[in-house]
C-alpha cells in the first residue's frame, strides 16, 4: 500500500547567503552569492532583484541620492545559487541592501518568500 503525502510543497526560500546578512567589512571587489531551498525560474529573477545603497547614508553624504549599482545575475541551476556580480567595485563604507522581492518563483510557480539581505562595506 502507498502513501501518498498531501502536504502543500513549501515555498522556495533563502538558505545562506555571502556576505550574511548584518555582515561588516565586507570587500569592495564581493559577489554575492545566494542559494535557496528549492529550484527557481531564472526568467523570474529579471527586473525582482534590486541592488542599492543607504539613502540615509546619501543624504548624510550631501548627494541628493545614492549612486546606482551595475550588476549581472547568474543563476547556476545545479547549486540553486544565485550569483551577483557587480560591473565596477563597489563604494568604501557604504551599507547596501539586496531586496529579492516579489515574483521571483520557484520552478513549480510557488512564490520565494521575501527575502532582504543588508551588509556594510569595508575600507578596500
Amino acid at each position: 500500500e502507498r502513501i501518498v503525502s498531501s502536504a502543500p510543497a513549501a515555498p522556495p526560500e533563502v538558505l545562506f547567503s555571502a556576505p550574511t546578512n548584518d555582515e561588516t567589512d565586507v570587500p569592495l571587489n564581493t559577489k554575492i552569492r545566494v542559494q535557496f531551498s528549492r529550484d527557481i525560474d531564472p526568467e523570474s529573477l529579471k527586473g525582482h532583484v534590486r541592488l542599492g545603497y543607504s539613502a540615509s547614508q546619501a543624504a548624510e553624504r550631501g548627494e541628493p541620492q545614492a549612486p546606482s549599482i551595475d550588476a549581472k545575475l547568474n543563476y547556476n541551476r545545479g547549486t540553486r545559487v544565485l550569483e551577483i556580480i557587480f560591473e565596477e567595485p563597489l563604494e568604501r563604507f557604504r551599507t547596501m541592501r539586496v531586496v529579492l522581492g516579489d515574483g521571483i518563483v520557484g520552478t513549480d510557480g510557488l512564490p520565494l518568500k521575501p527575502y532582504i539581505l543588508t551588509f556594510t562595506l569595508g575600507g578596500s
